[in-house]
């Protein structure tokens, strides 16, 4: 990823996400607008009718072909997803810093949230894994292809948006060493 921005909370409460510039070395707030209903209904519509369609139709593949393209697919799918979440992430212009008296507290929430963030993405991960043995084990459904491709998909984005290793740098610059520089 080439976005110098790093996620370092996300406030629940007022839909706000605090992100740290690596190269203008500055802390600054991000709001976003709340998921919109219609979407989550017209996500379950179609996750029905999938099912309903796709529930017993069988693959005529190999199951190991079967499971590796599912594996091959979900991580394609999950890097598209991750390029386009960076190309727009780069051009974003966010103009409201935030005070240094603000910044410890969301550094330390932001750390407390990240670790939280990092089981999720263990989770899925074991997940992804057991959605895989499943398929291998199945008959080629085609509704446990869609499962274990999409199962691929989670911990990968999860994980690489979150940024892991560049987030822990910034969180202990700032806790241990009290050097990273915050400009205003």
């Amino acid at each position: 990823m080439k976005s110098p921005w790093i996620p370092v909370f996300y406030h629940k409460e007022e839909n706000k996400n605090y992100f740290y510039n690596l190269e203008e070395k500055r802390l600054v707030e991000g709001s976003y607008s709340s998921k919109s209903t219609i979407l989550i209904l017209i996500s379950g519509t179609v996750g029905v009718i999938l099912y309903a369609l796709l529930k017993s139709v069988v693959i005529k593949m190999t199951i190991f072909h079967l499971t590796l393209l599912s594996i091959v697919s979900g991580v394609a799918v999950s890097f598209v997803i991750i390029f386009i979440i960076d190309y727009f992430a780069r051009k974003n212009i966010y103009d409201k810093n935030v005070s240094q008296e603000e910044a410890p507290i969301y550094f330390k929430e932001g750390e407390k949230q990240f670790k939280k963030n990092m089981m999720i993405s263990f989770w899925t991960i074991l997940l992804a894994l057991s959605s895989t043995l499943i398929l291998y084990t199945s008959n080629g459904e085609v509704l446990l292809f869609f499962a274990t491709t999409l199962f691929w998909v989670l911990p990968i984005t999860i994980f690489v948006l979150q940024r892991p290793f560049k987030r822990r740098k910034i969180y202990a610059l700032k806790q241990f060493h009290k050097s990273l520089f915050i400009r205003n």
